[in-house]
């Protein structure tokens, strides 16, 4: 990295024992917990000795990226590349809701695997099939944003917002059961109203939420998601006030905020700035703990962080803001998820007609030939290696028979003198934990 990077990364990268010992206190408490086994025969009497291995298999905790590339390049190869590399490190996959390109034609969604091509904007089903292959969550995204109505949607504001509440009621008609988690509305805080006629339903913020809660399964997880997040005004700062106002309705089912983080700085002196803000441990965490007194989840829900040439070494120091960042953000316990939002360099939205690119930023994990960055090793080394668990418990009948572990799904293999049986359970952060395994 070069003086510039440096710069930059003074307070992130600083060696500062406080941090980190907030950082290793959180995973441990947070992220962590314990469980028991008891164990019975198939005659349902209780197993005298065993030995249990418990592999984690699929963390709790999501780990996603958008899904906006799947089927999207020329080449069978690229395309299978990408579902390889995705699939290999996510457990989340944001799914393409965006009105503009999920029904161009009135009437006509473009929900169907084979549905017409736009860039970007894989069909709904297509998506659901991949996740269903790999066991990854889908998240919807978006239900309501200004920046994508189509062309054909009406003018005045009553006839609008029936418009929006079909489109929520026929998403949410074949959807509700399948995708747990959206982002009702998107970017509402930071747009400019005066000189913009946004075209959205009036109070278009608790319109969408008021929607979706009476459309969707009460289990749904109704998100808001904006980037005007991280400026710090203490209980005025203006996207906690918006979501306790949210949380505050009655009859509204508000389930997390969605703190976007996109490195999009266009000058050295705009990225000096950040180093005291966005790139500064304590004020994070002071973000984090403002918005956790909330009560609900927080996921930092899109990210892209620039490995630009101006950098120096940009991989570099892609990687080591990155590894640092998903360390902080792992340890918060008000959060619930890490959303990185493109995989792939050149892939990132262009908004045609203005100068905004946002590929000039290289945001991505991996290169545009499909090679991993160094970013995308570390998130491979921490999700999968220093983020995991691999123990063993020496089972006794009236033993305490206790192990420590990750939140996630695992894979329980019990060896008795009659032979190895295989199992598998869910150690979930705020469950009792206790598993009884049946032998067959």
């Amino acid at each position: 990295m070069n003086e510039l990077a440096k710069d930059i990364t003074k307070n992130l990268l600083a060696d500062d024992p406080a941090i980190e010992s907030r950082i290793q206190r959180g995973i441990e408490e947070n992220r962590k917990g314990e469980g028991s086994i008891r164990l019975t025969g198939a005659d349902g009497q209780a197993v005298e000795k065993a030995a249990v291995s418990l592999r984690l298999k699929r963390h709790e905790f999501h780990f996603g990226a958008n899904g906006f590339m799947f089927e999207q390049f020329k080449e069978k190869e690229k395309n299978t590349a990408y579902e390889d590399a995705f699939s290999d490190l996510f457990n989340l996959m944001v799914v393409p809701f965006y009105w503009a390109d999920t029904e161009p034609e009135q009437g006509k969604p473009r929900f169907d695997k084979n549905s017409p091509y736009i860039y970007r904007r894989p069909p709904t089903d297509l998506l659901l099939e991949i996740c269903g292959k790999h066991n990854i969550t889908p998240k919807g995204h978006p239900l309501c944003w200004q920046a994508f109505v189509p062309k054909w949607a009406p003018l005045d504001k009553k006839e609008l917002a029936r418009a929006t509440e079909r489109r929520i009621r026929v998403i949410a008609e074949r959807y509700g059961d399948r995708i747990g988690i959206w982002d009702v509305c998107n970017e509402a805080i930071n747009h400019d109203y005066i000189y913009i006629d946004w075209r959205v339903p009036e109070q278009h913020v608790e319109f969408s939420f008021d929607v979706a809660t009476r459309h969707f399964p009460k289990s749904a997880v109704l998100t808001y998601n904006d980037y005007a997040c991280w400026d710090y005004h203490g209980e005025y700062t203006p996207m906690y006030m918006l979501c306790r106002h949210l949380k505050n309705m009655q009859n509204l089912n508000f389930g997390a905020m969605g703190l976007q983080y996109h490195q999009f700085s266009r000058n050295a002196e705009d990225m000096r700035r950040e180093a005291n803000t966005r790139l500064n441990p304590k004020h994070l965490f002071t973000i984090l703990d403002l918005y956790g007194k909330l009560g609900v989840p927080i996921n930092i829900s899109e990210i892209t962080i620039t490995g630009r040439d101006e950098l120096g070494d940009g991989a570099a120091y892609q990687n080591a803001v990155i590894e640092k960042l998903y360390r902080i953000w792992f340890s918060h316990p008000a959060m619930n998820g890490i959303i990185y939002w493109n995989l792939v360099d050149n892939t990132a939205h262009v908004e045609p007609g203005r100068e905004w690119n946002e590929n000039m930023y290289k945001g991505g994990l991996l290169n545009f030939d499909m090679t991993p960055k160094a970013s995308y090793k570390t998130l491979q080394r921490l999700i999968k290696e220093e983020w995991t668990t691999n123990t063993r418990v020496d089972y006794e009948k009236g033993g305490a028979n206790r192990f420590s572990g990750f939140y996630g799904d695992y894979e329980v293999t019990v060896r008795t003198n009659v032979g190895e049986s295989k199992h598998e359970i869910r150690l979930s952060k705020g469950s009792i934990n206790d598993f009884e395994i049946r032998l067959s």
